[in-house]
């Protein structure tokens, strides 16, 4: 099905690293709010993006292995 499409499968390979800094990117904030809310010391961005970034792989590993699910299909 895909094999008709290949700019679609670039575009989604693509889109992944995409995904991933937005992760990241939420992480840091999401670390920096809660280091200013709680009066925390600054390793909690250390954390959000740490927490980012784990999520953002752990999506992209769901989002390969559902790509590799439909071309074996």
């Amino acid at each position: 099905m895909n094999q008709d499409k290949p700019w679609l499968i670039a575009l989604s390979i693509g889109g992944s690293g995409i995904l991933l800094a937005a992760y990241i990117t939420i992480g840091y904030f999401i670390g920096k709010w809660l280091m200013n809310a709680v009066d925390g010391p600054s390793f909690w961005i250390a954390i959000g993006c740490l927490s980012g970034l784990v999520l953002g792989v752990l999506n992209i590993a769901v989002f390969i292995k559902k790509f590799l699910g439909e071309q074996n299909e």
